[in-house]
């Protein structure tokens, strides 16, 4: 009695909780036949889950075919039925995503009455043709992964393009996000666009599905690759583990870019504890990690001053979770989980100045449950919501004292920062930008919840279906108090820095009686002659926005014969407020714009059997993604504060009092703007940046692809599997920044008008306007193959390669409200379609891991990626005097020459990634694992960055920066790590 009135008070706990998650992760199916290859309707099917003792069941229909959903692990499975002998199926197991076909024969009762056999579910799918690849378990525990990052064994999948290492599962291209991550099937992707992705420990992960192409209509909201997660779980016995994992820069190799070490000393410590609360029915599972790194920044510029800055921090990350499991009865389960992230970092150092570097603050965290019941034989219904939130806040190391950031028009609440105190100046010169964040101190929440419904139902009609229809609401509202551009956005480029009398570090903290990080001490007035212009934001700073995200969908499997299933789905998605359409900014963007609703997403593919070992599959399919809140964040900000652009005068204080005066109150400002006041004489310019886009001309539109893929696998033996695929994706109204639509182009010469001569601009009265047209494009092609050795005698290993091309291209830049000039512009101011930064031709990988025995084990990654692309600066900036030049990088040199687009072809990466750990029992339940990982075996110079600027010293070569610092390009590295586990 005690024991279920327990349960209840779970049960009810659960439900209160508001959020929920995925509670099917897989799926078994097949058919039973008799000894003479007759169907057999009526046999119940038990699955056992052989770790939690949960018991699902099934009868087989009119067609002898069974379908249970079911949680992934290892199974036993069941088949009864009067007359018949008893059949036991055991060591399937099932991986997240997996609709694993076992097929069972059942002979007629004799004096054996149950037969056991023991084998593997198949390699293959012959039933699904999405292209994906799943991490597994003992891939996720026992390959080396430095820094213990998760998503770091996405590289692992077929099709992934992903390089560098962090919580990002997939790469992206600026602001153009490509994925969509699911944690126990509830997204937890943040789209705030800065600030990266929720954490999770490894600890946490059991493993993880990565689809490169054509996933089905009940996923959406990305226009690339989807990554579904699953949270460990509780079992039936009590389970936990303390590990520690170790680097220290006195074990590692030296910079090749520095010929120093990188100072690093980081300690992970990483508990998790399981087990059951009710035996077969209740189950818990929690895990917490520490991530400290004491750290030094170091800085690589043309200025010794700059190199010889110190700063040293302690980089803190915290990581903590809870799930719980619980099944009522063989109809009903509930699962809960929570998880939580916090992280206080500090970022900076390479080609920038010092006041650059940056303290970093996120806190994420996100609650789930589930409710699955069984409603009939062929009917299941998951109900599920589901709440993610994101903080994050950001504060640049330098400071300028008496500098007012207020996050209220009337100056009564100061930025979250000591005085109200915002970062220095940033400026950028001709060579050499000072860096920094210009919309810190930044501060940022996004939180969203989300209700969801899938329904799932099979039945004959002309063949055997399994029909998904399902519904999805998501509502996120986020809040913001960025000091957008309140530190002076100072634009330094009429005349080279060598003009001044002494090295630019002098006039910028370097000089006798200067602080690097005080910029009030610099001798800001000598580099005025070389200014052209300053931007200041005036607030209130402070905002709030919300989304409004509605889906629903239909997918179809429908298998026609036992060799042919078709893949039939349609999905619609719609945002609401998606382009910031509420806001207005005349004469820009009107308000109560409409909002892009025509998001309708047909999905076809086929998976045929040639033969039980081979399947060929393949498909096309529509798929809209997301637009990221970065956005709206502008543009909200933009439409109530007073971001002022000041053209140089010719003062010799313009660079510290570019106001000719006290600052005015937002209020005075807009007041004073000549877009307001009829261009009176000393009126003020207003100007704003990333800007939603205006409707029409195609370029308010979700950002969407056409993706396709043709291919098979082939069951080589029970173990090892092959795959081959042709994929291609083809995206479109991706996002682009036009630095500055308020420019006029000539329709003789494919050339802007110089924006210094306001009576040529498209709004004279009028600064600097930046905008975010979707109509960016791009176009891959790639060909990937894998092989996959599944564990059996002590060893398992999987290898890709991929071989493809990316190529994009920016749309004609925005010119006014006119929509893309129309006309052919210069190639560096428009339309140049060619290879995308991130252009990998070739990538393979291998990893492999080997029970050598009496507790010894050796496991190992090797990743090969071709050099992407990088882009040459010509160092003279603006040239063509476009005032911003955005996402179109200045490409013309001094002598008109354009420099081809991203034409530096980078070195390729090799990396190999090896541990040997030694297994020492130390009970009959305890074990002890020591660990020895190394990373970069073989030293490889591997780079993701090189300096850009034609007149920088050092041009071409590889800079000190966060890019190259992240650790999938550092130099050979030593991990020491434990594990105890009982």
């Amino acid at each position: 009695m005690k024991a279920r009135l327990w349960g209840w008070v779970v049960v009810v706990a659960m439900l209160l909780t508001p959020a929920t998650g995925f509670a099917q992760e897989a799926t078994i199916t097949g058919t039973l036949t008799d000894s003479t290859g007759g169907v057999l309707p009526g046999v119940t099917v038990t699955a056992t889950h052989v770790a939690t003792g949960n018991t699902f069941f099934a009868v087989t229909d009119d067609q002898g075919v069974y379908r249970i959903p079911a949680r992934i692990g290892g199974y036993r499975l069941t088949a009864e039925l009067a007359g018949f002998g008893t059949v036991t199926r055991e060591g399937i197991t099932l991986l997240v995503g997996q609709t694993a076909t076992v097929n069972l024969q059942l002979q007629p009762s004799t004096l054996q009455e149950t037969v056991t056999v023991t084998g593997e579910a198949p390699l293959i799918n012959t039933v699904q043709s999405s292209v994906g690849s799943n991490i597994d378990s003992r891939q996720m525990e026992e390959l080396p992964v430095q820094g213990r990052t998760w998503t770091a064994l996405a590289l692992l999948a077929p099709g992934s393009r992903t390089t560098e290492i962090g919580e990002n599962p997939a790469s992206d291209r600026s602001d153009v996000r490509e994925f969509q991550l699911n944690m126990d099937g509830a997204q937890v992707t943040h789209n705030t666009g800065v600030g990266g992705q929720a954490r999770y420990s490894r600890d946490a992960i059991a493993e993880f599905q990565f689809i490169s192409n054509r996933f089905d209509a009940t996923q959406g909201r990305s226009s690339g690759v989807q990554v579904n997660a699953v949270s460990k779980s509780g079992t039936n016995m009590f389970t936990g583990t303390l590990s520690g994992t170790f680097r220290n820069d006195d074990w590692d190799a030296e910079s090749q870019i520095t010929g120093n070490k990188i100072p690093v000393k980081n300690q992970q410590i990483s508990g998790t504890l399981g087990g059951p609360i009710l035996r077969d029915r209740l189950h818990f599972f929690g895990n917490y990690e520490i991530d400290r790194t004491p750290k030094s920044l170091v800085w690589l510029t043309p200025f010794a001053s700059f190199n010889s800055a110190s700063r040293s921090y302690t980089d803190m990350i915290k990581m903590g979770g809870m799930r719980l499991d619980y099944q009522l009865s063989s109809k009903v389960r509930l699962f809960s989980r929570g998880s939580v992230s916090k992280d206080d970092t500090l970022t900076g150092g390479g080609n920038t100045h010092p006041a650059a570097a940056a303290k970093n603050f996120r806190t994420t965290n996100d609650l789930l449950v589930a409710s699955t019941m069984v409603l009939n034989n062929s009917t299941l219904n998951e109900v599920r919501a589901a709440f993610a939130g994101f903080h994050y806040g950001n504060q640049n190391l330098g400071f300028t004292p008496n500098f007012e950031c207020w996050l209220d028009a009337a100056h009564t609440q100061p930025c979250n920062v000591p005085n109200g105190i915002p970062g220095a100046p940033l400026i950028t010169f001709t060579g050499f930008a000072t860096g920094g964040n210009a919309n810190g101190p930044q501060n940022t929440s996004q939180n969203q919840y989300t209700l969801r419904d899938d329904f799932t139902t099979s039945y004959e009609a002309k063949g055997r279906h399994n029909l998904k229809i399902g519904g999805e609401y998501l509502y996120m509202v986020q809040g913001s108090g960025n000091c957008r551009n309140c530190s002076n956005i100072i634009t330094a480029n009429l005349a080279s820095p060598n003009t001044l009398p002494l090295p630019l570090d002098q006039y910028l903290g370097a000089g006798p009686g200067q602080d690097l990080y005080d910029a009030s001490t610099w001798n800001l007035n000598a580099i005025s002659p070389l200014i052209r212009r300053t931007t200041v934001g005036i607030g209130p700073f402070r905002l709030g926005f919300a989304r409004n995200t509605g889906a629903a969908w239909a997918q179809d499997d429908w298998s026609i014969t036992d060799k042919l299933t078709l893949n039939l789905g349609v999905r619609y998605d719609v945002i609401l407020n998606a382009f910031a359409n509420e806001v207005e900014f005349l004469p820009f963007l009107a308000g109560d714009r409409p909002n892009d609703t025509n998001n309708i997403q047909p999905r076809i593919g086929f998976a045929y059997s040639l033969t039980p070992q081979t399947v060929l599959r393949g498909g096309v399919g529509r798929y809209y993604g997301d637009t990221q809140t970065n956005m709206l964040s502008f543009t909200y900000s933009f439409s109530q504060l007073a971001n002022v652009e000041y053209t140089n005068d010719g003062r010799a204080d313009f660079a510290t009092n570019p106001f000719n005066g006290p600052k005015p109150s937002r209020d005075e400002a807009l007041g004073r703007f000549c877009s307001e006041n009829g261009n009176q004489p000393g009126c003020l310019l207003r100007a704003a940046s990333e800007l939603a886009p205006y409707p029409g001309f195609n370029m308010d539109k979700i950002p969407n692809s056409w993706q396709g893929s043709f291919g098979f696998q082939h069951q080589l033996t029970n173990v090892m599997a092959i795959e081959a695929d042709y994929v291609q994706t083809n995206s479109r109204n991706e996002k682009t920044l036009t630095g500055n639509i308020n420019l006029a182009y000539d329709p003789n010469t494919g050339l802007n008008y110089p924006f210094s001569n306001r009576a040529l601009r498209p709004f004279p009265n009028f600064g600097i306007i930046g905008m975010t047209p979707h109509a960016g494009w791009s176009d891959y092609y790639g060909v990937q193959m894998g092989i996959n050795k599944r564990y059996a005698n002590r060893w398992q290993a999987s290898a890709n390669l991929l071989i493809s091309k990316l190529s994009n291209s920016l749309p004609n830049p925005v010119s006014g409200l006119g929509g893309p000039v129309p006309f052919e512009v210069a190639p560096d101011l428009g339309e140049d379609y060619g290879p995308a930064e991130t252009d990998q031709r070739a990538r393979a990988t291998f990893n492999g891991i080997w029970d050598i025995g009496k507790g010894l084990q050796l496991s190992g990654l090797y990743f090969y990626g071709s050099g992407m692309r990088a882009q040459i600066n010509p160092g003279n900036t603006d040239t063509r005097d476009l005032g911003s030049t955005g996402d179109y990088p200045n490409r013309r040199r001094a002598d008109g020459s354009i420099v081809p687009r991203n034409s530096i072809r980078l070195r390729p990466v090799h990396r190999l990634d090896m541990r040997l750990q030694q297994r020492i029992p130390l009970g009959s339940r305890v074990r002890l694992d020591g660990q020895l990982e190394l990373f970069n075996v073989f030293n490889r110079f591997n780079y993701a960055e090189v300096e850009t600027n034609e007149l920088n010293p050092r041009f071409g070569l590889p800079v000190e920066s966060t890019t190259n610092n992240n650790i999938a390009y550092r130099p050979r590295t030593l991990q020491l790590g434990f594990r105890l586990a009982f």
